[in-house]
């Protein structure tokens, strides 16, 4: 067979359908391979990819023997995965948007590019060109327009979706436009073709060719709009009664009225002013290959794209559905987390509601979102390096985070992010990249201090005015430090004071470090243990009977002491 035959006959869709998939087979079976041999922070553990897939098999097998998991397994997978409930709850345009995505593409994908495994099988007189299978098809390509759209109108109007979003995003969306807008064009096409009738008519037609032909031929252009070029069609009752009655015998067995595609037709009817240009040219033909090729494009292009979240991403709503945050064997973590990196959907959920979020007009430092966060783990963990100065910037937005956990439990694809931040910043400190600033003040404050021998020195009380004292009692909050009258209540309630070892020293207690800011020992309360351990629970504050706010005065004794030693 000639090259130019393979280029421009049905080999080019046989042989471009089976290098897509080839390719789709092989970035699969490199991100499956993946899952289990990366690892993101440190590999303290020393895992195997072998180890840990063993640990997933026995995980899998633990959910087929419990009945009960069984049972959760398919409430999570009908009300988290199908019917995206979660979603719905956070977030209704955002849940619309989802839904008409994945379920319009779900139909397109199974009932009509499957249709001959899926379609046929299921439905004995199923034909593309029949009702309701044309008008579902419609239906469902304006459910992923209407999705597209919505995502369009999100990324351009919202205010951090606009500061995080990329040309990744655009290229995906883009192509799935281009798949459905091909879809269209190309039913639109072949209604108003002349070509795709008299192929249809060669391989079906039965019927007169010198008076029934023409008598459907009227009723095709006057009720199907077909466009025949240069040749006059004679309408009349008699041969439009004739029309259908051939049409009855020879056609309704596989074409309905093509009205009822309430998409294509209309632009059918569109395209009537160059329908000749059309028929002559075959653009039908062209437009075949363009929806095609595009098809298998978007194949090929998954497994290495934001779109292969398509896959992983009802996975990673199964896991989170049965196990939430309490996955307990470290090879099944470690698999967790690279596997989520790959079901982050990019939507931008996350970022919009993190806390520290409008640190990013400060810092102008993408990675304070925690969405940017995900897709450079994502790239390091896949082998692409950053070099220091990007690796400063990037540790800065980790170390900002304030490990709230808000993230995960918003997070519509059901990422445990806050496992992957631990394991992000364990890694950092391993490469003695910028550490946490508690971090680095605790060590500093460690070096600083000199190694006490004999008696303390006792503390005198400075009677001068303190700055540090000033500037608290400026704050709405530090200025709370005076009503202290050592109940000891912020104290019996630290969770830190309840497992430290020093709980007699000075500066393990809350209540002391108060205390000493209302005798002006600043010094002390600044290098105080408690100030630096602090979980920022907010319990002690919470439970103030006097309301001072203990917490955040830790926060501006941090800040102080930061700005002190760095001048920033």
């Amino acid at each position: 067979m000639p090259f130019y035959d393979l280029l421009t006959g049905p080999m080019l869709y046989t042989w471009s359908f089976f290098i897509a998939l080839v390719i789709f087979l092989i970035g699969t079976i490199y991100r499956i391979i993946g899952f289990f041999r990366l690892t993101i922070g440190p590999n303290r553990t020393g895992f195997t990819a072998v180890a840990r897939i063993k640990a997933f098999l026995a995980g899998l097998f633990g959910i087929l023997v419990s009945p009960a998991r069984i049972f959760h397994f398919f409430k999570t997978l009908i009300l988290d995965v199908v019917l995206q409930l979660p979603l719905m709850r956070q977030n209704r345009l955002k849940w619309v948007m989802h839904i008409c995505i994945y379920w319009g593409f779900a139909w397109l994908f199974f009932f009509h590019a499957l249709e001959g495994y899926v379609s046929e099988v299921i439905f004995s007189n199923y034909m593309s060109t029949l009702n309701p299978f044309m008008a579902l098809r419609n239906i469902a390509g304006v459910m992923v327009m209407a999705g597209v759209g919505i995502a369009i109108y999100r990324r351009k109007t919202h205010f951090r979706l606009k500061q995080i979003s990329k040309h990744t995003d655009y290229i995906a969306i883009a192509l799935l436009a281009l798949i459905m807008i091909s879809g269209f064009g190309l039913e639109a096409a072949k209604i108003i073709s002349s070509g795709v009738f008299d192929d249809m008519v060669a391989e079906y037609g039965f019927m007169d060719y010198d008076e029934e032909l023409p008598a459907l031929k009227a009723v095709w252009q006057e009720e199907f709009n077909v466009y025949f070029p240069g040749e006059p069609i004679p309408v009349t009752p008699e041969i439009i009664e004739l029309g259908w009655m051939v049409n009855e015998d020879s056609c309704a067995a596989c074409h309905s009225n093509p009205r009822w595609a309430f998409v294509s037709y209309p632009v059918s009817i569109a395209l009537k002013p160059v329908a000749g240009f059309f028929n002559r040219n075959r653009i039908d033909a062209l437009i075949l290959k363009i929806h095609f090729l595009s098809c298998f494009l978007a194949l090929a292009y998954l497994p290495f794209s934001k779109f292969l979240h398509i896959l992983t991403t009802p996975v990673s709503l199964m896991i989170s559905g049965l196990a939430g945050q309490q996955i307990k064997r470290d090879e099944n973590r470690a698999t967790r987390r690279i596997f989520d990196l790959s079901a982050c959907t990019q939507c931008g959920t996350c970022t919009t509601h993190c806390a520290v979020g409008p640190l990013f007009e400060i810092f102008d430092n993408p990675w304070v979102f925690p969405s940017e966060r995900v897709t450079r783990i994502r790239e390091s963990a896949w082998g692409r390096p950053m070099d220091t100065e990007l690796k400063d910037a990037f540790s800065q937005g980790s170390f900002i985070c304030t490990m709230c956990n808000k993230c995960s439990q918003l997070c519509p694809a059901g990422l445990d992010l806050q496992d992957i931040w631990r394991a992000t910043r364990g890694h950092l400190e391993e490469e003695d990249a910028l550490p946490d600033p508690v971090i680095r003040m605790t060590e500093l404050r460690k070096k600083h201090t000199p190694e006490k021998t004999g008696l303390e020195t006792p503390v005198v009380i400075k009677p001068e005015k303190n700055p540090v004292v000033a500037a608290l009692k400026e704050s709405l909050q530090g200025a709370t430090f005076s009503q202290c009258y050592t109940c000891l209540t912020c104290t019996s309630i630290c969770p830190v004071v309840s497992v430290t070892d020093e709980a007699r020293e000075f500066g393990a207690a809350p209540h002391q470090v108060i205390h000493a800011l209302i005798l002006g020992q600043t010094d002390l309360a600044k290098d105080a243990s408690i100030v630096w351990d602090c979980l920022t629970c907010y319990k002690c504050q919470e439970n103030c009977p006097q309301g001072v706010k203990i917490t955040d005065i830790f926060y501006q004794l941090r800040n102080m002491a930061y700005h002190q030693e760095f001048g920033i």
